[in-house]
């Protein structure tokens, strides 16, 4: 199901592999991130998602900072925004475009015509998350403060809709309460299509991930499967992909390949696996049975704790998490010694660099955009597949040449082609199978086609 996250991290940074195992829990359209504790001039990325932030700069420590991470499954463009205010938004397009904006407002004094002057700009229909730092009893606080009425006056306004039911989305630890301080609030064409609900685990912060997610699963995008070349039983696809005389004996040649390619593809489909269809997920080859375990238990103990909020069962989680931190850190540092000493003088350049790249986080991606041409966006993969396929046309056609250019082309064309020779040109010798085999070594299976190869 595809989801829209968001969390209040407390510090990014340190908190990557928290993110990762969140996000690995779903397939995640995009996932907005409130005090980032970000500065400005140090990047963050995430491998698989395109990220839009705006960081708050302090002369002593970084503090707030909020972040959008957008699946580079869908596609999605940043939407620049003129506010005050800490918020980004970006438009996704998921089943139609939609915009999102992350917004954090400080405990600072907020002007509620900067909340209006925000939700104009953002095109409908939208959804506003992040932490607005209010109470109120329309969200389940036990009381309404300023700030809280505040939000209330801003939603009425703007004819808005609150997601947000009753689950608590913080945890104040000097007291051991729970309270509703993360907020979820869309246009009304959204709310029936909408399901929200707040996470059971922190992640080593003080604020539960807000989970809105459509109430059916239409908009979940699958990765194009490729074949496993690795893991192909060969012996059985000999035995199935047998072509005979029989096939290619037609007069149409378009139904004597396409009767060749569907019995090779049949034999391929019996023979050899296929990559799964499902997202990607951030691989952690450091985690082993002592992670797991020590995760399971600081599971547990929190949920004791969340039902029995007890001082001694508050300390019984704090040393379960504290124990998981120690078995996490020391597992990772010692696969990352495994990793180092897997480079050796008999490793070639290309594995050098490769693992290089790895340890750095440096990769290849790719992201789809949402189109403008004129006024009109265009968001739909396979709309957008056309409107660039219409560009290179055009930048191909006779419209794109120079008039001096069309003259010559037309007086060349004019010419009749012979190709008739005495000549002996490669063209026109035997293609061998030997010719084929050196072809099929030299290519990748990378980048399949329509039929998974």
């Amino acid at each position: 199901m595809s989801t829209l996250l968001s969390w209040n991290c407390r510090g990014v940074r340190n908190k990557v592999q928290d993110l990762k195992a969140l996000l690995n829990f779903s397939q995640h359209v995009c996932v907005a991130l409130q005090e980032t504790f970000l500065k400005s001039n140090l990047n963050f990325n995430l491998r698989g998602a395109n990220c839009v932030r705006k960081d708050v700069d302090s002369v002593t420590t970084p503090s707030g900072g909020v972040c959008i991470l957008t699946s580079n499954s869908y596609p999605s463009s940043p939407l620049p925004l003129r506010t005050p205010l800490q918020a980004v938004a970006v438009q996704v397009h998921i089943r139609t475009l939609v915009t999102v904006c992350c917004i954090y407002l400080p405990h600072d004094v907020i002007s509620l015509d900067d909340l209006n002057a925000l939700v104009d700009q953002l095109p409908a229909p939208f959804l506003l998350i992040g932490y607005f730092n209010g109470h109120s009893t329309l969200w389940s606080s036990d009381c309404t403060n300023s700030r809280g009425r505040q939000i209330e006056q801003f939603i009425s306004d703007n004819c808005l809709c609150l997601l947000n039911e009753n689950e608590k989305t913080y945890f104040h630890e000097p007291t051991r309460t729970f309270h509703s301080l993360g907020l979820a609030i869309c246009s009304p064409s959204l709310l029936p299509m909408l399901n929200f609900r707040v996470g059971g685990d922190l992640y080593n912060s003080d604020h539960f991930p807000l989970v809105v997610s459509y109430a059916d699963s239409a908009c979940v995008t699958q990765r194009p499967q490729r074949y496993l070349f690795q893991r192909a039983d060969w012996a059985a696809f000999r035995q199935l992909a047998v072509i005979t005389e029989t096939m290619v004996v037609s007069n149409n040649i378009d139904e004597a390949i396409k009767t060749v390619t569907d019995q090779i593809i049949s034999a391929a489909d019996v023979a050899i696996p296929k990559s799964s269809s499902h997202p990607r997920k951030f691989r952690k080859p450091w985690w082993n049975d002592a992670c797991r375990e020590a995760y399971q238990n600081q599971r547990r103990l929190w949920g004791i704790f969340r039902r029995y909020p007890t001082l001694e069962n508050h300390i019984a989680f704090k040393k379960a998490r504290a124990t998981a931190r120690r078995i996490r850190c020391r597992s990772q540092r010692e696969s990352w010694m495994t990793y180092i000493s897997s480079i050796t003088s008999a490793t070639s350049s290309a594995q050098l660099w490769q693992k290089v790249k790895a340890a750095n986080g440096i990769y290849k991606e790719f992201s789809f955009s949402v189109i403008r041409t004129g006024t009109t966006l265009y968001s739909l993969p396979i709309e957008v597949a056309n409107i660039i396929g219409q560009g290179f046309a055009k930048e191909s056609s006779a419209d794109s040449y120079s008039p001096t250019f069309l003259v010559t082309k037309r007086r060349t064309e004019q010419i009749p082609l012979n190709f008739k020779t005495r000549k002996l040109l490669p063209y026109n010798c035997v293609f061998r199978m030997y010719e084929l085999r050196k072809a099929l070594s030299e290519v990748k299976d990378t980048s399949p086609g329509p039929h998974g190869i």
